[in-house]
């Protein structure tokens, strides 16, 4: 895999259009005609000018199947967007963390202090406490992660710094994050209930942003396969009866409903996810019509049918791309040819193939 930035430019706003007329002005400089996909977050300005792009790349004839997959939209990003849903359901506990977190890290005599808390209850621990970024969710998984680790800590600390239980009760947070004002109060043994379910939680979708979100290998023969696995999370917690557990169905259910909206259909997906694990030896089809089915039920098969006919026009476009370059009867006839066998190997193996 490779990665290089060609351009890296201020831009005068975000409009849809002005930002077409930079990327295009970048790919004439660098002389770049051949444009597969572009992957962008979900902002409505990046949907315009994905948009814009595309019109222009077919005015030009160098739009690949009239750019049905040009929008890739960022995975990462979508797995932030669905997980923030989520943590609004369980605010209060993990603002009281935060605050409480916040607090020490205000003054060296109050890490030094807690530090001592840390001796005074057998914790010999080299790690220190840190501070989320609220619009980074993963950065907020980090943080539960390591207040659990000193959940006893917090306890003998608060014991001997009565400051602690008035900033939390009565302190509002300058930088506007405490939606509760002096209402959040104190650290309780169910926040820490409510904390602890929360990181178990969110470790899943941590891993998997990580795993998806790597820079030296390549990701997208994954994707498909990971989006079955949130759904199919989400919708065990949902549906689950066994621990009758309110805060995480609530959680799971706000979480759903932002991840139908860019994955509730095949529709809403790039026809590229499910081609590029297609194209992984370890999956193939069996793999994709199987997640498929897990997802959308009986209209898996269907579904399936769909990825294979798509793969198969896909596949006409580079023999027509091909023919064109060698310019030569011959090659046309030939891959023409290619492709009717290939096609019909596709269409009577099924899905062992």
């Amino acid at each position: 895999m490779h990665k290089r930035i060609i351009i890296f430019c201020p831009i005068s706003n975000h409009k849809g259009e002005d930002m077409t007329n930079e990327i295009m002005k970048c790919l004439r400089d660098w002389g770049l005609d051949k444009i597969f996909t572009i992957t962008v977050d979900n902002a409505s300005s990046n949907d315009v000018t994905v948009k814009e792009l595309s019109k222009i790349f077919t005015k030009r004839g160098i739009n690949f199947m009239n750019g049905e997959h040009i929008h890739v939209r960022c995975m990462a990003h979508i797995l932030n967007l669905v997980v923030q849903d989520g943590l609004k359901v369980s605010v209060v506990s993990i603002e009281r963390v935060r605050k409480a977190v916040k607090y020490i890290r205000l003054s060296p005599a109050r890490c030094k202090r807690f530090q001592e808390c840390c001796e005074d209850v057998d914790i010999n621990c080299k790690k220190s406490l840190c501070l989320d970024v609220s619009t980074r969710w993963n950065s907020t998984y980090l943080m539960l992660n390591r207040a659990i680790e000193f959940e006893n800590v917090f306890s003998s600390y608060a014991a001997r710094d009565i400051g602690l239980l008035h900033y939390l009760q009565f302190v509002e947070d300058e930088d506007g994050k405490d939606e509760h004002g002096s209402a959040v109060g104190a650290l309780l043994s169910d926040d820490w209930d409510n904390v602890r379910k929360n990181a178990n939680f969110l470790q899943i979708f941590y891993d998997l942003t990580r795993e998806v979100s790597g820079s030296h290998y390549v990701t997208a023969n994954s994707h498909f396969l990971k989006i079955c696995e949130v759904s199919c999370y989400l919708k065990q917690l949902i549906s689950s009866e066994e621990d009758n557990d309110d805060l995480l169905g609530k959680i799971a259910s706000n979480m759903r409903e932002k991840f139908d909206k860019y994955w509730g259909t095949p529709k809403k997906m790039n026809k590229m996810i499910f081609i590029s694990c297609v194209l992984d030896p370890r999956h193939k089809f069996v793999s994709v019509g199987f997640a498929l089915q897990i997802m959308f039920g009986k209209e898996g098969p269907i579904l399936e049918n769909g990825v294979r006919d798509y793969m198969d026009l896909l596949f006409g476009e580079y023999v027509k791309s091909l023919s064109k370059d060698k310019g030569s009867q011959h090659s046309s006839s030939l891959s023409s040819s290619s492709f009717e066998n290939s096609s019909s190997l596709l269409s009577s193996s099924g899905s062992s193939v």
